[in-house]
């Protein structure tokens, strides 16, 4: 074991997908001081995570490319580097690039290329370096903080943040694991690529890796059948260009109740129909009141919107990009796709291919398909239920402790870390999703944009306190 201790006004990232990448460019960017900044990410390229690291050209963002720009003052940015980009990754730019939803992958390219120039033009001697490794430990005393690697460094800093994203449920411990025809990842190509000769395909999940999953598989040249399915039966529709309603919240106080809120929404959506408008302008004009909404309300409040109201937020909120839509709508049309409400019991191996038994309205159901996609996704939020050693580690510790939603962990709005005794931590912090119960959307573009400032002017703030006088 090697103790590499940085020199002060250092700072380690832990996670270096689309938050911890965004972090250490705003560090960069905005510094008075020089800075070392360590980034500990297993993948190969800072800045793609999950979400960036498909190379598939089907996988478009699900909003316009105006909305993914790095720089709150500098919307069409995005659209300025992709305009100067040859076409590429199987995309070419259109007319209207701001409006466009391009591929991920390219997204992941600008936050990559991004980080490299805020490196390249960082002041003061400040630099940063990219361990390829997994984070295993951490520790922390009111000064420093120490995090070890799986290859066995021990990094200590001033500071530490943790940009952890978003993490899978544990692979299925039933008989299909590892069966040829069962694609745990709908962004695993190979896996993909194995069930296009297949007749029909059960998709667990209607939300945005089910369209994923569907594009991925029309590129291929799939011509059988879609089962999809999911527990409420929701089915994601397709992004229209649409203005934001009124804002309804702004003139009366913020409801208190998941309930109150709900019959606000439900009134508002009525007299949009009424007057022939679109509702997909209601989820814009809410977007601005979630933090405050989130924050005001009780736990209580917050564990029912969970319970009853999140899926369908997710669905209306979350739409997918026009042309991935466009898909979907076309195998709809073909006959070749149907979804409903329906439970996933079991997965066993049969001789015909893979048997679901499905609790459905009707009753029990046993269907023998030819594949079997699981759509779910990264969305286990519950970091009591995170197999991750390194998760488990900083629980155990006693460093972080589940946030009471059962969403995240514990932390201060701004985002410093609350310790198993209830203190907070002065020198840990993190971003994006480990907050999602401290702030609902943190899992948002827009919401870590802003959490990512915020933070970097804290920490440096810390290092220049001249700063704060004047």
């Amino acid at each position: 074991m090697r103790i590499d201790h940085r020199p002060h006004h250092s700072i380690i990232i832990v996670g270096g997908g689309f938050a911890g990448a965004l972090t250490a460019l705003n560090l960069l960017d905005r510094t008075a001081v020089p800075l070392a900044i360590t980034i500990i990410e297993r993948r190969e390229e800072l800045g793609r995570g999950v979400a960036y690291s498909t190379t598939e050209p089907a996988h478009l963002v699900n909003g316009p490319a105006d909305n993914f720009s790095l720089y709150v003052d500098d919307p069409g940015h995005l659209s300025r580097w992709l305009s100067e980009k040859p076409a590429a990754n199987g995309w070419q730019p259109p007319e209207n690039i701001g409006s466009s939803s391009p591929p991920r992958y390219l997204c992941g390219t600008y936050v990559r290329d991004e980080l490299k120039r805020a490196v390249g033009e960082a002041r003061f001697g400040s630099s940063l370096r990219h361990i390829r490794a997994s984070a295993s430990t951490l520790s922390s005393t009111p000064h420093r903080i120490q995090v070890s690697t799986s290859d066995g460094l021990v990094v200590e800093a001033d500071e530490a943040v943790l940009a952890l994203g978003v993490f899978a449920p544990d692979p299925p411990t039933h008989e299909v694991a590892g069966h040829p025809r069962f694609a745990v990842n709908p962004w695993d190509a190979a896996a993909l690529d194995r069930l296009k000769d297949c007749e029909e395909i059960l998709l667990i999940g209607a939300s945005l890796s089910m369209v994923d999953a569907v594009a991925s598989m029309e590129a291929r040249g799939f011509h059988g059948h879609y089962r999809v399915i999911s527990r409420r039966g929701l089915f994601v529709e397709g992004r229209r260009d649409v203005a934001a309603a009124r804002d309804f919240l702004a003139d009366k106080p913020l409801p208190s109740t998941a309930r109150s809120l709900l019959s606000l929404v439900k009134t508002e959506r009525r007299a949009i129909a009424a007057s022939g408008g679109d509702w997909q302008g209601l989820p814009l004009a809410i977007r601005p009141h979630i933090l405050s909404l989130w924050q005001k309300a009780e736990d209580l409040e917050r564990l029912r919107f969970a319970r009853h109201l999140r899926a369908f937020w997710d669905v209306t909120a979350h739409r997918s990009a026009p042309e991935s839509n466009l898909i979907v709508e076309r195998v709809l049309s073909q006959g070749r796709l149907s979804h409903g409400v329906a439970r996933l019991i079991d997965l066993a191996v049969d001789k015909k291919g893979i048997a679901a038994k499905l609790k459905t309205r009707t009753g029990i159901e046993r269907h023998v398909f030819d594949g079997v996609i699981d759509c779910r996704g990264h969305q286990l939020h519950d970091w009591r239920r995170i197999s991750d050693p390194f998760i488990r580690q900083l629980l155990a510790s006693g460093e972080v402790r589940p946030h009471t939603t059962g969403f995240g962990i514990d932390a201060t709005p701004e985002g410093d870390l609350i310790d198993e005794e209830g203190q907070i931590h002065r020198n840990l912090s993190a971003i994006g999703h480990p907050l999602r119960g401290v702030a609902w959307e943190s899992s948002s573009i827009t919401e870590q944009r802003a959490q990512a400032i915020a933070l970097a002017d804290r920490i440096l703030l810390k290092f220049t306190p001249a700063r704060a006088a004047s």
